[in-house]
């Protein structure tokens, strides 16, 4: 009852620091002019950015179909997409550090490979975003330059040794296949980068709607924008995301409100609209993550069985 009031307790205070940020930074910029600017997007540049997110998606779909049928063979493909959407949704609905994972359960069958293809997924996500927040940041603070461009490089050779990790006993326990990690880990990498090369051309597009900025400089800070996910204060990002986008954009002469605009618009085509996707296949598949906690439980204990065995027993826990 403790564990549950906790989580529940911390989910609710990154809500109301992500609320704070954003209310915070939309009471610094001239908010009639953001509505005015988001109203006015040229039709053409609308429809180019909804293009734009749908081929993210796309792409996005490809990655995660990619891993979990190179993980599992215990799934059926129909349920891919409601998988899929159903992420976006449990990312910032479901309190408590599992979140996300809990879309495998949308995958009816054996979990153990399909755990395995999320956290690679979500691996890749922050490994990519990591490296560019550690190599970009020494161009905007280049007193910093040398520890940052030292911290990318060891960065970046950890994923040589990446391999390496998933011959140990403990995660051959999860492999429901025989994989090839490293055609897998090159594959999910051109996934991830190409996806974000999408999310960069979606804030050029959007941004020289409202003003003037060039590919370059939008690349740098839309890497800052994007990596405020590393920083792990409030749900998805909320409130960081606009406050990095108003500081990082006025660096190239983008006004605050355009920046804000911007970013509270792209997130909202490319996260809040597939969520609520996503929040519809939950509703209809709710009885597919009854036992969700349950199964999460029973793999922590597979990894790690000594440090879990005073956690409480579960009386229904799926076939792995």
């Amino acid at each position: 009852m403790k564990e549950f009031i906790k989580k529940r307790v911390a989910f609710l205070f990154k809500y109301l620091i992500g609320f704070a940020l954003l209310v915070w930074i939309l009471s610094r910029v001239d908010r009639a002019q953001m509505i005015d600017a988001i109203s006015s997007i040229h039709f053409f540049v609308l429809i180019a950015l909804l293009f734009l997110a749908v081929v993210n998606l796309a792409i996005q779909f490809l990655r995660w179909k990619y891993l979990v049928e190179s993980h599992s063979d215990h799934f059926n493909k129909k349920d891919l997409i409601p998988s899929f959407f159903a992420g976006f949704a449990l990312r910032m609905l479901i309190p408590g550090g599992h979140a996300e994972i809990t879309k495998v359960f949308l995958l009816p069958g054996k979990k153990r490979g399909k755990v395995v293809a999320f956290g690679i997924e979500k691996y890749f996500q922050t490994y990519i975003k990591l490296i560019l927040v550690l190599i970009t940041v020494p161009l905007v603070f280049p007193e910093y330059r040398l520890i940052l461009w030292i911290a990318a490089a060891l960065t970046i050779a950890s994923y040589f040794f990446l391999p390496l990790l998933f011959k140990h006993s403990l995660m051959i326990k999860l492999q429901e296949k025989t994989v090839n990690y490293h055609k897998i880990f090159i594959l999910t990498l051109l996934y991830s980068i190409t996806i974000f090369c999408l999310l960069i051309y979606q804030y050029y597009v959007l941004l020289n709607d409202f003003n003037t900025i060039n590919l370059y400089d939008t690349s740098i800070s839309v890497i800052f924008i994007w990596g405020s996910g590393l920083l792990p204060i409030s749900v998805s990002g909320l409130g960081v995301r606009e406050n990095l986008a108003a500081f990082f954009l006025a660096k190239y002469g983008v006004p605050p409100y355009a920046a804000v605009g911007a970013s509270l618009f792209i997130f909202f085509i490319n996260a809040i609209i597939p969520a609520l996707i996503g929040l519809y296949f939950i509703i209809k598949r709710r009885q597919d993550l009854k036992d969700a906690e349950g199964t999460i439980w029973s793999v922590t204990k597979t990894i790690y069985p000594v440090s879990y065995t005073h956690l409480r027993a579960h009386e229904t826990v799926l076939d792995l």
